[in-house]
């Protein structure tokens, strides 16, 4: 289903560099996926189809899972997760303060209370030593963005699920265990990009699983329409959606390679950096792209962009610090290393059919920043 763009993004001096390249990915594809509605719209399938069941199938057969459940959308995802584990109404939640609003909002919106605890120096990753002593006797659930082997060895002592929100980077080494629900998020500025919003649950418990596929769909009984046995959500996934990524799978290798090609060409062009530094390889759960950090982020920012280089800002604000967190968050604490990164974090273009020329234009602009000063 590739395409090569007619003209490379930035390939010469002084040519914008975007932060997605959504415009130059999506341009190529086009026709294919206007062919994919015609195709769908004579079928007469729209939603939770045949094109989804063969996504699910193919996604955790690839991915190793026993069970993928495809949905509409991370969020969405999340909640329907938080739920099929039992997560009511006076139940906590542990999650990392650095972490996008939705993972809050999906907590409270399973009735459960979001208790926030700081996150790793090294990563940005839940700190899975905060976490234990965050736990209580209403703890039911633990959310981390990104894996984590030590919050999972934590959790399991402790008898509690993990749900990993993994990014949208499906790797062929996800298998996690038991006691662990990961959420592989679908959206345009993804590795394998998507039409639309979308994510797939990723589970090896059958009654998770199935208790998913129920609550995504209004509570349906499984096999007889209109036969309701929960209070379940409209989250169900499109078979345009579905269709689309099923034919971007095949290029999952090959896409991954690029990413990893490209990502050590920024880790080399960034060696000298006296300012700017990776984060965990600059290729996390996080963001789109690759992820560095500095103590002077805006000032970055305006650097690359004045030499038509547009970043992007992960999680400009901790949870904690948003608008909103007072009405849910009880006391709200401090979380120092979280607000760092939201302080200091940086995304820098990353992404299927970039040049190699340009991640090293945009490597070296980053890297002469401390002596533009």
């Amino acid at each position: 289903m590739t395409k090569s763009p007619t003209t490379a993004p930035g390939e010469e001096t002084g040519v914008r560099v975007t932060a997605y390249g959504t415009a130059q990915r999506y341009a190529p594809l086009a026709d294919d996926i206007v062919g994919l509605v015609e195709e769908i719209a004579r079928s007469d399938e729209f939603i939770l189809k045949s094109r989804v069941a063969a996504l699910e199938t193919e996604v955790a057969g690839r991915l190793g899972r026993a069970h993928a459940v495809a949905c509409a959308s991370t969020t969405g995802g999340l909640l329907l997760a938080l739920k099929s584990l039992g997560v009511r109404s006076g139940d906590e939640v542990v999650l990392p303060a650095y972490a996008e609003w939705p993972a809050l909002s999906a907590v409270v919106s399973a009735g459960a209370r979001p208790v926030l605890t700081d996150v790793r120096e090294a990563d940005g990753v839940l700190d899975a030593w905060l976490a234990e002593a965050a736990l209580s006797p209403a703890t039911r659930a633990v959310v981390t963005v990104g894996a984590s082997g030590p919050v999972r060895d934590m959790a399991g002592r402790h008898g509690l699920p993990v749900v990993e929100l993994i990014g949208t980077r499906p790797a062929t080494d996800t298998a996690a265990g038991e006691g662990v629900v990961q959420i592989l998020s679908f959206r345009p500025e993804g590795l394998l990009g998507a039409v639309g919003d979308a994510a797939v649950i990723l589970t090896d418990d059958t009654d998770a699983g199935a208790l998913c596929r129920m609550l995504r769909n209004h509570g349906q009984d499984l096999n007889t329409r209109f036969l309701y046995h929960h209070i379940g959500y409209n989250c169900r996934m499109d078979e345009i959606g579905a269709a689309f990524l099923l034919r971007r799978l095949a290029e999952l290798a090959s896409l991954l390679e690029e990413q990893h090609l490209l990502a050590g060409r920024y880790a080399q062009g960034l060696r000298r950096a006296e300012d700017v530094r990776a984060v965990h390889g600059g290729v996390t759960a996080f963001a789109d792209g690759y992820l560095v950090r500095t103590a002077r982020r805006d000032q970055l920012r305006e650097h690359l962009a004045a030499q038509g280089i547009e970043t992007a800002l992960p999680r400009p604000l901790a949870l904690h610090r948003q608008g909103l967190a007072h009405e849910q968050l009880d006391p709200a604490g401090e979380f120092p290393v979280a607000q760092l990164f939201a302080a200091e974090s940086l995304v820098l273009p990353l992404y299927p059919g970039l040049p190699a020329g340009v991640v090293d234009r945009v490597a070296a602009a980053a890297a002469g920043f401390g002596s533009a000063r």
